[in-house]
Parts: C-alpha cells; structure tokens; sequence
C-alpha cells in the first residue's frame, strides 16, 4: 500500500513540475496560428458545450420570423458578426483560420445548436477563442434577431436575402460601437 501512495504522490508531482516548466519556460504554444490538439479541441468543446446547456435560458427565441425582423437581424449580423463568421459577401470569412480554434462560419455552416444555446454564447462570449460577449453592446432583443437570422439565412423571404445582399459590409470595415452609441450606418436605405 506504501509503495502505492508514493507511486500517485510522485505521478502528481511529476505533473505539477511538468506544468510548471510548460508554463515557466514557454514551452505552450501560444500564437493563434497555432492548431489546437485533438485533446484539448475536445476537452474545450465539450466543457463549452455543457457549461452554455447548464447556463442557457429557459425561453425559446421571441424573435417573430418576418421579414423584416430576419432584415434586422441581418443588419445586426452584418454590423457585428460578419467580418469573423462569414456574411453576404463571402459566406467564409478571411478570419475563419485566423483564431484558434478556428471561427463558426455561420451563414455557410447555419448551427443546429438552440437558439437559446446560441443566445447565451452571444451574450456571454467564449473565453480564449476571440469571441467576445456583447452583453451591454447590443440588446437581448438584437441578439435574438441575430440569431433568428442566421437560423434563416438559407431560407430568408425575397425581400429579406435583397436586403441582406444591399448590407453586406466589406471585410475590415468595423463600425464604433459603445453601450451608449448604438448607430448603423446601413440603416439609410432601409424601410421597416
């Protein structure tokens, strides 16, 4: 039984030193253009997947699926989600290989994952993959637009996918966006 103890104390210390010399030594490869291992894209992704399932909101997506709610929505995407997931102008975003992991690309690959799933991870943000929570950027009303987009986007009505064509923002465009100034300046040419 002794020999048994010594044998996990040695192991967890031989652990510890081993985290410490990665951490220590810069020996973790930290750039973004660095692949992430089998490991730990697995451990990450599962560890995402049940921490935003157990925090998620109860309610389903109020968001009424009119065009020109799915118009909105699209502004909203455009504005903010565009440039890194994918948007009208190229449905795979220039950025997709340049976080790590790689980015969602939204509109080219439409999530099956819940909306209210979809919700939270909007909200809140992914820590150590470049996603950043909007909450305080943009409302929970927009958030649910934007997601009721993007669960539509393959489908929208006419006027909806004319409208979103007319949107499209050209990467590296970013617009200033703060809690107190909310503005788009796509919203020019549109009718609600």
């Amino acid at each position: 039984m002794r020999s048994f103890i010594v044998g996990v104390f040695l192991t967890l210390l031989g652990l510890a030193c081993g985290v410490f010399a990665v951490s220590r030594f810069g020996l973790y490869p930290i750039g973004a253009d660095n692949p992430p291992s089998g490991l730990e894209r697995a451990l990450a992704s599962r560890a995402m997947d049940v921490y935003a399932d157990k925090h998620k909101p109860e309610m389903q997506n109020p968001t009424q699926i009119t065009a020109a709610a799915l118009t909105e929505g699209a502004e909203e995407y455009e504005g903010h989600c565009a440039f890194c997931h994918g948007g009208a102008k190229a449905k795979i975003s220039p950025m997709r290989d340049k976080f790590n992991p790689p980015v969602p690309q939204l509109v080219h690959q439409i999530p099956h994952d819940p909306d209210n799933w979809l919700f939270w991870i909007t909200k809140h943000g992914v820590r150590m993959t470049g996603m950043p929570a909007w909450d305080g950027v943009i409302s929970d009303e927009e958030m649910w637009k934007i997601i009721a987009f993007i669960k539509h986007s393959d489908k929208l009505p006419p006027e909806a996918a004319a409208a979103w064509q007319k949107l499209a923002s050209t990467p590296g465009e970013i617009e200033e966006h703060t809690p107190d100034r909310h503005e788009h300046a796509g919203r020019q040419g549109l009718t609600r």
